[in-house]
């Protein structure tokens, strides 16, 4: 009897082994949540599969409530430093603008003989200065005012009339033209709330030549 119990347990064993090697793993079904708790939603599926864009601009939606006070900072020579001016107050304003202006300024005064009707009579008028002991001079060969007759260039007005008042004397009738240079300028426009002006910062400290002053702020349209 012994020798048959021990015969039927180890038939168990093998017929249990048998099942547990060939028999097919029953799979659970794998819940991601709790039940009640609403699955996760990418915000490309939310949007239909369409990507939002993103802008470097410093754009805030204001609303009508938020008392603005406005500065406007420049004017700024390089125009890379009004961008780097703009990427430090960013995080800390509301909103900035840059703008570029066009600056037009008085160079100098030009005395000159008005151009001739060829570069023989230009050059014929050059010996007759010369012959009158008068010195810097030179005759236009080329461009806008070719065959005339510089006289000089002066930054201040009363130089340039003293030049004219010598060579009239001398029977020349000379001319004096305002010379104009132009530039670029850039400024950059901020507003800030109450609160963020503790935390705003005097940018005359890194950029010595600018102004930074508070102005009347712009409606929106």
């Amino acid at each position: 009897m012994r020798y048959l119990f021990i015969l039927l347990l180890i038939a168990n064993i093998a017929f249990f082994v048998w099942m547990q090697r060939f028999s097919p793993v029953v799979k659970k079904p794998f819940t991601a949540v709790d039940e009640g708790v609403k699955a996760l939603q990418l915000v490309a599926e939310a949007n239909g599969g369409k990507q939002s864009d993103s802008t470097s601009a410093n754009v805030v939606e204001i609303n009508d409530d938020i008392q603005q006070i406005c500065f406007s900072a420049g004017p700024f020579d390089i125009e890379a430093n009004v961008h780097a001016a703009a990427e430090t107050l960013e995080p800390l304003v509301l909103k900035t603008n840059i703008r570029k202006i066009t600056t037009t300024q008085e160079a100098g005064y030009w005395v000159y003989l008005p151009a001739l009707s060829s570069r023989a009579e230009a050059l014929k008028k050059g010996r007759e200065l010369a012959a009158a002991y008068v010195k810097d001079y030179y005759v236009v060969t080329s461009g806008d005012n070719e065959n005339s007759i510089s006289l000089g260039l002066y930054r201040e007005p009363f130089n340039a009339d003293n030049r004219i008042a010598e060579l009239s004397k001398k029977g020349f009738d000379v001319k004096k033209e305002i010379r104009i240079e132009q530039w670029p300028e850039f400024w950059l426009d901020f507003s800030v709330t109450e609160t963020q002006l503790t935390g705003l910062p005097d940018l005359k400290q890194t950029y010595l030549d600018i102004s930074q002053n508070e102005v009347i702020c712009k409606n929106r349209p």
